[in-house]
Order: C-alpha cells, then structure tokens, then sequence
C-alpha cells in the first residue's frame, strides 16, 4: 500500500491488518447467545454459519428440536469453527467473514475500485438520490403502518457510523463504537473489491442476494454483512423486550412471540437497510468529498421522516 492509500482511514495498514486478524470464538458468548436467541440460529450467525442461521429463523429452530440440539453440541460447534479459522489462518486467507478478498499481501487498495469509471458521474449521483428518497419514504410509511422503527434506528446509526465514526480513528478505541468500525471497514472492503452493479440491482439486491447466497460466496458475504448490523440492534430491542416480560412475571407465555418477532424485524430491517447502505458505501467510494454522501444520506432521512407523517395517527 503506498503513502497516499495510508492517509485514508478507511484502508490504513492498521486498518487492513485488524480486518484480517483472526478473533476466536468464545463459548460463553455462543451459550448465551443460543439461550437467548437460539431458536432463530443467533449462535450459529456468531459460529459463521450463515445458511443454517438463516433455516433456523425461517423454521423457528427447526419447530425448536433444532435448537434443543445445537444445546447440547454447542461446545463442538465452537472448537469446529475455531479449527476452521486456524486453518485459513495458516495459509493467510482473510476471515470467513471476508472470504471475497485475497490473501493480505494480494490485497491492492492504492486505487480506485476497478468499477469506478463505470459507475462514476453525476447521473449515478441523481439516480442514488431518486432511489434512497423512494426507499426512505416506503420505510418511513411502513414503519409508521406497523410500528417497527428499529429499520429506522439501524439505517440511522449505518449514516453516523459511516460518515463520523469510520471517519474518526480515535473512536475505534472506544468499546462497542470499535465494532461498529470495524464493521463499516469491512463493508466497506466488500464494495471496492466487488462491482456492486446498476442502481436498480442494488435496490433488488435484498431479495436476489438472499437467494443466491447458499452459491455464490461474494452475495453470501454481503448478506452476511448487511445483516450483522441490523441483527445487533435488533438484538438489543429484543433483550429490552425480554427484561419487560420478566418484570411483568409472562415471560413464558411471551418467549415464543420475542423470538418469532426477532425474526420478522431482522428481515423488515435487511429488505430496507441492505440497498441503502450499499448505495451511501458505493457513494462514498466514488465521490471526492464527503459532502456528496451527507446530502444523499439527508434526501433517505427526510424521505423517513415525510413517509412517517403520511401515515394518519
């Protein structure tokens, strides 16, 4: 990498070298997380399994047998994944996460994308602002029908974390703020290395993606993506709704509803989020100041807020 690509912050050396440090995974973070939410296959999204997740929030931990199963195999299903790691590891592929990118030291960031001159120019600029205000008045009018604004919280926080915090290289020294990062620069690497197509894929990519992940690895890895985002606030909606009904004493009765109800808002949110966020990432890609991606990320804010007061109180 040369001195120009290590001014930016997005791909600094340090930035690379972490994105491609291998993280082990603990067992008491898989544990709880398959007790909390292991009906719709959390431990297994934590594991990097990523197909059999998705079968278990679709199948409701496989009518729960599933997931009674994956309980009493947790350990195992830990040391596999951490074997599996050590192994691409040893031969200096990148993480599971990141399986679309060479080894590190083929890694060339000191240049635009090789699809920038394609994707480039005011007309793409025009064609991103028209797409996210009509994503963001569609969200904005189907938060407000069915009142589920965590879609709007994660798409929210995707703008602040792509815009400041990916921006600040001090905040990665700030715990959780750090992960978020992290994420950002991943995407962020997933966007430079793959073309990301027309707008008009992009904005479909939510539904084609998810069907052609079980086979191909680079739509599986930006599914993957998209979804780690929306599945950790979600997450954090569902543990405040699970602290309610054990105040309120019907957490038994209200169990099954949570789970079925985390699911249901994970997909609402990656259907609205997943071609936002990759058009502002693509954006930021391509154009020279930042100012650009501010007033595309303000039009998808204000469509928000305008389809919001479309729907009658």
């Amino acid at each position: 990498m040369n001195q120009g690509i290590a001014a930016d912050p997005d791909f600094s050396p340090e930035v690379v070298a972490d994105l491609y440090r291998y993280r082990p995974r603990s067992v008491w973070t898989a544990a709880l997380l398959a007790a909390l939410l292991g009906p719709v296959g959390a431990h297994r999204f934590y594991c990097g399994k990523p197909i059999t997740a998705m079968l278990m929030v679709f199948t409701l931990g496989g009518g729960l047998l599933w997931w009674i199963r994956d309980l009493l195999h947790l350990r195992a299903m830990v040391d596999a994944s951490n074997a599996l790691d050590r192994e691409r590891e040893a031969v200096g592929l990148p993480p599971r996460g990141m399986g679309f990118l060479p080894p590190q030291e083929k890694l060339q960031l000191d240049q635009a994308p090789h699809w920038a001159a394609r994707r480039a120019g005011r007309g793409r600029v025009l064609g991103s602002a028209f797409v996210l205000g009509f994503i963001g008045l569609a969200l904005g009018s189907a938060t407000g029908a069915i009142g589920f604004y965590e879609p709007v919280v994660v798409l929210t926080l995707f703008i602040l974390i792509s815009l400041v915090a990916a921006r600040v290289p001090g905040l990665t020294r700030v715990p959780v703020l750090n992960a978020l990062v992290r994420w950002m620069h991943r995407l962020r690497l997933f966007y430079h290395t793959v073309d990301p197509g027309s707008l008009w894929l992009i904005a479909a990519r939510p539904i084609l993606g998810v069907f052609l992940a079980p086979w191909q690895p680079k739509a599986r890895a930006e599914v993957r993506l998209h979804l780690q985002l929306g599945a950790v606030v979600v997450l954090l909606f569902t543990l405040w709704d699970v602290l309610e009904l054990l105040q309120g004493g019907g957490f038994g009765s209200g169990f099954a509803m949570l789970i079925a109800q985390f699911g249901e808002t994970l997909i609402f949110t990656y259907m609205f989020v997943a071609p936002a966020g990759a058009i502002l990432t693509t954006q930021l890609l391509l154009a020279k100041r930042d100012v650009v991606v501010w007033i595309l990320s303000a039009v998808t804010l204000t469509a928000i807020y305008i389809g919001l007061q479309l729907v009658p109180n």
